[in-house]
Order: C-alpha cells, then structure tokens, then sequence
C-alpha cells in the first residue's frame, strides 16, 4: 500500500499538471490525495518543500544521466558521452518545463526554492559539478585539452540545453528527439573543434551529411 508521503507527492504532481500552481492549495491536495491536510504539513513542513520534491523527482532521469557519467569516463567517445547526457537534458527538462514556468511565475515561491536548494544537496548546480568532474576525468586522461576549463564548459553546456528545452515549450514547439539530437550533435561538433582558426584538413572538414 502507498504510504500518505509518496500519495501526497503524486497527487500534487497531477494537479500541478492539470490545473497549475496558481490554483494549487493544501487543501486540494489533501482532497486528492485522499489524506488529512495536516499530513501535507507534518511531512513536507510548508507547500514550497513539497513542490521541490515534485520537481526533484520529475528530474531524477537528469540526476541519473549525470550520476553514470563516471562510469563512461575512457570509454567510447567523450563527444558520444556528452550527447546521450544532454539528449537526457532536454528532455526532461522540456517536459518539467510546464511545472517549471509556474514556479517562475509565483516571486515568493520562486524566493522560497530558492532557499531550499541552497541548502540543500538537490539542485542544476549539483548536476554541474558532476559534469565539470567527468569533464576533468576525461583531461586526466587526455581526452579533453588542457586548455579547457571543466567548470566553465559545464555550465555552458547546462545552460544551453536547459535554456533550449524551455524556449521551445514556450514557443510551442513540441518534442522532437531527432532535431533535439541533431542540434546537440551540432553544437558538440562547434565545441569539440573549438572556434579557432586553422588550416582545413581532412580531419577536420565534415562532408555533407557526415554524422559527426
């Protein structure tokens, strides 16, 4: 039998997607969840701790992307490494987008998640990190140049697909694996071969069509 926590938890996953926050109270969740509304307060201690908790469970295929990342380290390419990860991003970020917008919407929630990440251990900034070490685990190795700071490619690659994910859910374009994979492929290629001038080689000239 599910225990009162997790029917709380997902009851407030289906009204955030059926009604948006603007709508949410305890009150509807608890009626939804077909528990006390004291319950709500007993395990999540306020409505902000248990939205996070909806989100940071909507984001666990991201946090497991991430987390198998060591596990890659040295093997097949580090490019093919970044792609399967990011491809993990956008997705799922693109389908948390809805949820997500809400919350941007509301200041004082926004205010109040804001909090809780920082204290916490759950959060992007986290996701980050692991990247940046897979990142470094590859310059250890010689996989990625030295030149490359892992911190800041982290970040950059994060925020580009994070960023991409909503940009289309607000503009309405719907999911769409294969050009999602396709401008992931495009920008690693941008990436991988840096921006810096230099004499065209067959290594480094892509034919038309060429998967890179």
């Amino acid at each position: 039998m599910k225990d009162s926590r997790q029917s709380i938890i997902d009851a407030t996953e289906r009204l955030l997607q059926s009604q948006g926050l603007a709508r949410l109270t305890t009150r509807e969740i608890a009626r939804e969840a077909d528990v006390a509304e004291g319950l709500i307060y007993h395990h999540f201690g306020n409505k902000a701790n248990l939205i996070f908790k909806v989100v940071e469970r909507r984001m666990l295929p991201t946090n497991n992307a991430v987390k198998s990342l060591p596990l890659q380290v040295g093997l097949r390419t580090v490019r093919k490494n970044l792609e399967d990860m990011l491809m993990v991003v956008y997705c799922n970020h693109y389908e948390t987008a809805p949820i997500a917008s809400s919350m941007f919407a509301d200041q004082h929630l926004r205010e109040q998640l804001r909090e809780i990440m920082k204290e916490g251990t759950s959060g992007p900034q986290n996701d980050i990190k692991g990247l940046a070490a897979y990142l470094a685990a590859e310059q250890r190795l010689g996989r990625v140049a030295n030149t490359v700071d892992p911190q800041i490619t982290a970040n950059c690659l994060w925020k580009i697909f994070v960023q991409t994910s909503m940009d289309d859910f607000l503009m309405g374009r719907k999911s769409d694996a294969i050009r999602a994979r396709k401008e992931i492929r495009r920008f690693l290629q941008i990436l991988m071969l840096g921006l810096k001038p230099r004499p065209l080689t067959e290594k480094t000239v892509f034919k038309k069509g060429e998967r890179s």
